[in-house]
């Protein structure tokens, strides 16, 4: 049975280790994963729109942030 973005945002915390397999379990780690996939796929959007908007100076400073990003990203994934 599915449940509703509202009653995952309202699960107990402490319930989550009980059973990694658990729905709810796995609503919250994809939602650690977007949280940290968030930074890169800002700045992805951004480069995007600066390119389309033919803005040079946008693409350069989002593309920056984008590389940033990443960077963050892989000594995070590595680290841990």
């Amino acid at each position: 049975m599915p449940i509703s973005p509202a009653e995952a945002s309202e699960l107990d915390r402490q319930s989550l280790d009980e059973n990694p397999l658990d729905p709810a379990r796995l609503v919250e780690r994809m939602r650690e994963e977007l949280r940290e996939l968030e930074p890169v796929v800002s700045a992805a959007t951004l480069a995007a729109v600066a390119f389309r908007m033919r803005d040079e100076a946008g693409l350069v400073a989002a593309l920056r942030a984008l590389t940033e990003a990443i960077d963050e990203l892989e000594r995070r994934r590595n680290d841990g």
